[in-house]
């Protein structure tokens, strides 16, 4: 693959990762806004944190299956550019489950532990 190539493919994935984000902030600023308005304030916070958990969920199945799609083509170098967002991906999923049920406390503690530096 040529280089030009190359950086349309992140590019590309680039989009498909800033697009759901974008539209999730401004649903948030716009929840906030309207909490803000009321007389008794409630958690917008956790419903989108939990949205925001989901997305994430949804994104990295998507590039598991393109990054085994790839793979199996034999397209090895486009394969690679799903890496470093898989791993971007598992940070705050990792995070997140962490904080709403834990799997094992002794890893989730030390997780927490480590993002908390």
């Amino acid at each position: 693959m040529s280089g030009n190539n190359i950086i349309k493919f992140f590019l590309v994935r680039l989009l498909i990762v800033i697009l759901p984000l974008v539209v999730l902030y401004f649903a948030f600023e716009a929840g906030v806004e309207a909490n803000n308005q009321k007389e008794h304030k409630t958690d917008v916070g956790l419903g989108f944190a939990i949205l925001l958990f989901f997305i994430f969920i949804i994104l990295t199945v998507g590039f598991v299956i393109d990054f085994i799609k790839n793979l199996y083509k034999k397209h090895y170098d486009i394969a690679l550019i799903d890496i470093p967002f898989l791993l971007v991906f598992l940070i705050p999923i990792i995070y997140i489950h962490c904080q709403m049920g834990g799997c094992c406390e002794g890893f989730c503690d030390w997780y927490i532990n480590f993002l908390n530096f």
